[in-house]
């Protein structure tokens, strides 16, 4: 089990107890799917998101997973670009593409799995392999949050 970091626990202590607990698997299950990335917790002001990527920056990310009130998406940086004969991913923005994450099965999905491999591959790399770790940022401003 990847280490859930104190500040990533506060953050998403106000959401139900099943988005926490949904939320908390998928990055957990990413995590193993993924174990050379560097992972970006973002307390922003609409969301809880947690992007992953081979460099610090978070233009970089080529997935993430941001918790709103209502549910947890998977969302794809660069998902205009992935090939998606199905039509399932959500989005009609220049490059940005999700899924909603109803339970952990769709990380299980072949076709979710390619379209994660899909998107990876797109991904900047640096020159040498990056170390993985986690990396919290607390964004300015109000939060929009479940019950505040």
């Amino acid at each position: 089990m990847h280490p859930e970091p104190r500040e990533y626990l506060e953050f998403i202590a106000c959401y139900s107890p099943e988005l926490q607990a949904l939320h908390r698997a998928a990055r957990q299950r990413l995590l193993d799917l993924l174990p050379s990335v560097i992972e970006l917790m973002f307390d922003a002001t609409q969301a809880v998101t947690t992007g992953f990527s081979f460099t610090e920056k978070s233009r970089d990310h080529f997935i993430h997973l941001p918790m709103y009130g209502k549910g947890i998406n998977l969302g794809f940086n660069h998902g205009a670009k992935l090939h998606d004969p199905e039509g399932r991913l959500i989005g009609t923005g220049s490059q940005v593409r999700h899924l909603k994450l109803r339970d952990l099965a769709v990380l299980d999905d072949p076709y979710v799995l390619d379209l994660i491999e899909q998107s990876m591959a797109l991904a900047p790399k640096p020159d040498g392999d990056a170390e993985p770790r986690t990396i919290i940022r607390v964004m300015e401003g109000a939060k929009r949050r479940p019950g505040k």
